[in-house]
């Protein structure tokens, strides 16, 4: 089942940034975040909504 994720990240210029993801569970949500943002990119999270 689908969840919905919610993270706070750094993007690529230094700002801070909450995104919100929809994934099966945690993992797969970090991950997803990781491969779009980049690794060490999550200051917070993911947490579900």
């Amino acid at each position: 089942m689908t969840r919905k994720w919610k993270a706070r990240i750094r993007v690529s210029n230094g700002a801070v940034q909450e995104i919100y993801v929809e994934a099966d569970n945690h993992a797969n949500a970090r991950a997803m975040i990781e491969t779009q943002y980049g690794a060490g990119c999550i200051l917070s999270g993911p947490m579900l909504v």
